[in-house]
C-alpha cells in the first residue's frame, strides 16, 4: 500500500492513501487530490501505479512543474519510499508502507477508587472513608437533599450533551420538553419561538395526568406511562401578563401560588384555568447586543401551591439558557444551510466570481433580457461507438470526469455553464454578468478544453478509457437570458439565433477542431491564430457562414 504524507506551504498536513490506478492531482474540485493554492494548476500532475506496485508520477502540463527530491521531471518518473514531490508550494513525501508492521496497544488506565482503597489517596488509610455525624433524621434529611441536588444537577448535565447536538428546531423542542418534565412537580408545558419581529412563530405543548407523585421520576419513561389522552387536558394559554412580563424583563418568573400573586391578578387564564403553580422562562441570544428574545420555556401545575422551589427554578433556567444558546445555533445553522443550497446552485453554471458578485449583490437580474453573449458548444466526436466498448458504469465514470474537468475550464475563463447534453455541453460567456471580452474567453475556453483532451489522454490506457476528442463551435450575438421552463421547474438558459449557429458549427467541427463565427472572429482582437475557412452552409440559414477555424495546438 502506497500513500503521500501532504505538507500545505501554511503549515497544515494530511495523508491520501493511494487507492486508484491513476490518482490526479491539481487546483481544481475534479481532482482526487485538491492542492486550493494559485501555485499549482487546475490539473497539474497524475500518479499511476502499475501492475507491479511501481507508482510513477508525471507532470500534465502544469505552469510550474513538478520536482522530485528538488529536480524538475520532463517525463513519467518512479518514486521510491521516502521521495519528495514538489507541487507548486505542497511538499508530497512518497511512503510504501506495510500495514502489517502496525502495532495497537491497549492503554493502562490508573483507577482513583482503587488508589483511595489501599491508602495511596491523600488523608485516608487503607478502608478509611470521611466521617460522618447526626442523628437518624438529619443523616435522611441530608441523604434526601443530596439526591435531589444530584438529580437536577443530572438534569443540567444531560441538557448540556442533548441540546448541543440537536440542529432541527423539531428535535431541539422535543429535547427540551423532555428535559423540563424531568424536573419535580411538572406536569404540563410548552415552547414557544418568536420570529424576527418578535412575533408568535410556533409553539410545542405537551401535557402529563395532572396529580402525578410528587418526587423525581426514575426516568422519562416512568412518568410517559401517565400521559391522558388529548382530550382530557385543557389547552394551555399563557396570560399576557406572564408574556408582557417575560419581553419587558427577559428574566426567569416563579409562580407560588398564582390565585394569590398580585403580579397576575388581571390574568384571565389564570382565572380560567385554576392555575397554581407555574415556572417561565425566556430564550434569549447571548452574545448579541440586543439580547434578542428567541422565545420561551413555559411549565405549570394545576393543582398544587409551591410545586416548585427556587432550585427547580435555577435549573429551569439554566436549561432555557442552554436551549436559547442551542436554538441560536440551530437558527444559524438552518440559515447557512439555507444560503449553502442557494450558493451551491448558483456554483453549478456560475464561475466562482460571478457567483461571489451574486452573493455580494443579492439584486443582479439573472434573466429575462436581452444580452450580447458568446455561446459555446463542446461534442465528444465517436461517442456512439465509444459507449458500445464500455460498460455503462464505466461511462458515467468517464463522462463525470471529463465533464467536471471541462467546466473548470469554463469557469476558469468566466463562462456560466448552461447544461450538458449527454455527451456535449453548452456554456455561454456574457450572461448573466458580461466581463467585456466574452468572446475571447470563450475562445480561450475552447482552447483549454481541447489541451485538457490532450493531458487526459495521456493516461486512458491505465484509466482503461479509449481516447477522446471533442469538436467545439463558439458563435458570439444577441441572445434572450432567462430562467425559462414551467412553474415546477425553471432553468437558467439562453436563447435565440446565435444558440441555434453554435449548435450548427459543432456539428461540422471534426475532433480537435475550433470554428467560430465571423463576429466572434471580428470581437477577438490580437494574440489568436485563426485561418478562414470555405463558406459553410447551415440548416435554418439561407446563406453561407463565415467561419474561421482556432488553430490552437502551438498556442501558449
Amino acid at each position: 500500500m502506497a500513500r503521500l504524507l501532504i505538507s500545505s506551504p501554511k503549515g497544515s498536513s494530511g495523508i491520501l492513501e493511494l487507492m486508484k490506478p491513476v490518482v490526479t492531482i491539481g487546483r481544481g474540485s475534479a481532482n482526487d487530490l485538491v492542492l486550493d493554492d494559485d501555485s499549482v494548476s487546475r490539473f497539474h500532475a497524475v500518479l499511476k501505479q502499475e501492475k507491479n506496485g511501481e507508482v510513477r508520477v508525471a507532470d500534465r502540463g502544469s505552469t510550474n512543474g513538478v520536482l522530485v527530491n528538488g529536480k524538475t521531471i520532463s517525463t513519467e518518473t518512479a518514486l521510491g519510499h521516502g521521495d519528495l514531490v514538489q507541487v507548486g508550494d505542497y511538499e508530497l513525501k512518497f511512503e510504501s508502507t506495510d500495514i502489517g508492521t502496525v502495532v495497537l496497544r491497549k492503554a493502562e488506565i490508573p483507577s482513583t477508587l482503587q488508589d483511595v482503597l489501599e491508602g495511596r489517596a491523600p488523608g485516608l488509610g487503607p478502608g478509611e472513608f470521611p466521617a460522618v455525624t447526626g442523628t437518624p433524621a438529619e443523616l435522611a434529611e441530608r441523604v434526601q437533599q443530596l439526591e435531589r441536588e444530584k438529580y437536577l444537577l443530572t438534569v443540567l448535565y444531560d441538557a448540556g450533551k442533548a441540546l448541543h447536538s440537536a440542529l432541527s428546531l423539531d428535535d431541539l423542542a422535543a429535547q427540551v420538553m423532555s428535559l423540563a418534565f424531568r424536573i419535580e412537580g411538572v406536569e404540563r408545558g410548552f415552547m414557544m419561538f418568536f420570529d424576527q419581529a418578535g412575533e408568535i412563530a410556533r409553539q410545542t405543548e405537551v401535557h402529563y395526568r395532572s396529580g402525578a407523585r410528587r418526587g423525581a421520576p426514575r426516568d422519562l419513561g416512568e412518568r410517559s406511562q401517565r400521559r391522558r389522552p388529548p382530550r382530557e387536558q385543557p389547552r394551555i394559554i399563557l396570560g399576557r401578563s406572564i408574556l408582557e412580563r417575560i419581553r419587558q424583563e427577559k428574566a426567569p418568573i416563579l409562580i407560588a401560588d398564582a390565585a394569590a400573586d398580585e403580579r397576575f391578578q388581571a390574568s384571565d387564564s389564570v382565572k380560567i384555568w385554576g392555575l397554581r403553580s407555574a415556572m417561565c422562562a425566556p430564550l434569549v441570544e447571548t452574545g448579541v447586543e440586543s439580547g434578542r428574545l428567541l422565545g420561551l420555556l413555559y411549565v405549570d401545575n394545576l393543582e398544587r401551591k409551591a410545586a416548585f422551589s427556587e432550585n427547580e427554578l435555577n435549573v429551569f433556567a439554566m436549561v432555557a439558557a442552554q436551549a436559547a444558546s442551542a436554538l441560536a445555533s440551530a437558527l444559524a445553522h438552518q440559515q447557512l444551510a439555507e444560503h449553502a443550497v442557494h450558493r451551491s446552485a448558483l456554483e453549478r453554471f456560475l464561475s466562482p466570481d460571478v457567483v461571489e458578485m451574486i452573493a455580494a449583490d443579492p439584486n443582479v437580474k439573472l434573466g429575462g433580457v436581452n444580452q450580447r453573449v458568446s455561446v459555446l458548444f463542446c461534442d465528444i466526436r465517436g461517442f456512439t461507438s465509444i459507449s458500445e466498448q464500455l460498460a455503462p458504469e464505466k461511462i458515467v465514470e468517464m463522462l463525470n470526469e471529463v465533464f467536471t474537468r471541462m467546466t473548470d475550464v469554463v469557469f476558469d475563463h468566466g463562462g456560466t455553464l448552461d447544461k450538458y447534453l449527454g455527451d456535449g455541453l453548452l456554456a455561454v460567456f456574457g450572461a448573466p454578468i458580461s466581463k467585456g471580452n466574452d468572446a475571447a474567453n470563450a475562445v480561450r475556453a475552447a482552447m483549454g478544453i481541447q489541451k485538457l483532451l490532450l493531458e487526459l489522454n495521456r493516461d486512458s490506457a491505465a484509466r482503461q478509457w479509449p481516447e477522446l476528442k471533442v469538436g467545439i463551435g463558439v458563435s458570439t450575438g444577441l441572445v434572450t437570458a432567462g430562467n425559462i421552463g414551467s412553474p415546477r421547474r425553471l432553468d437558467y438558459t439562453v436563447v435565440g439565433d446565435t444558440v441555434n449557429v453554435a449548435s450548427r458549427l459543432v456539428a461540422h467541427a471534426a475532433g480537435g477542431q475550433i470554428l467560430i463565427t465571423q463576429s466572434t472572429f471580428s470581437e477577438l482582437g490580437d494574440g489568436f491564430d485563426c485561418a478562414p475557412m470555405p463558406p459553410l452552409l447551415v440548416k435554418g440559414k439561407s446563406q453561407p457562414l463565415s467561419v474561421f477555424i482556432v488553430r490552437w495546438m502551438g498556442a501558449a
